[in-house]
């Protein structure tokens, strides 16, 4: 008996030795080239790097938009405690402190002013993330700007 030298089905002849065989005019190889594969993964990888860039971008403004909202809710916040107790100030006079919001420490910063009514008194809230050790505060997230009664004598 012969030893076999093909698969069943497949013919001599459409086995080819990758290492001592040429192509001819009329083949031609199935698959990619080492190029077409590299410039491939140039493009692919092109691709993540946008896309992680958007993910880290998205992710910092979520967390600017976050404390902006919580100053905001700080500055309307003493705005109304302002207006309850109208003689924590007088006209004139302003006050700097620190609030903790949603654990986040802002520095507020409340300023009163006199207004042609001595009924009422002119507020203006500014509120910016405090400073956390060596670092300066931020810029100014959110103001807010009231009326509140003239302090009762």
């Amino acid at each position: 008996m012969k030893p076999r030298t093909s698969a069943p089905g497949i013919s001599e002849d459409a086995l080819i030795d990758p290492l001592t065989s040429t192509l001819s005019q009329g083949q031609r190889a199935s698959g990619f080239s080492l190029i077409e594969v590299l410039v491939a993964l140039v493009v692919l990888s092109v691709g993540l790097i946008a896309a992680s860039r958007g993910a880290f971008l998205a992710t910092a403004d979520q967390g600017f938009l976050r404390d902006r909202t919580f100053a905001r809710w700080v500055a309307h916040n003493e705005l109304a405690a302002l207006r309850l107790d109208p003689s924590q100030l007088a006209p004139g006079q302003s006050m700097r402190r620190d609030v903790l919001q949603g654990g986040v420490r802002f520095e507020v910063a409340l300023r009163v002013e006199s207004t042609p009514s001595p009924l009422f008194s002119r507020v203006e809230v500014q509120v910016r993330r405090a400073a956390d050790g060596d670092a300066a505060p931020g810029n100014v997230l959110a103001r807010a700007v009231g009326f509140a009664s003239a302090a009762r004598r």
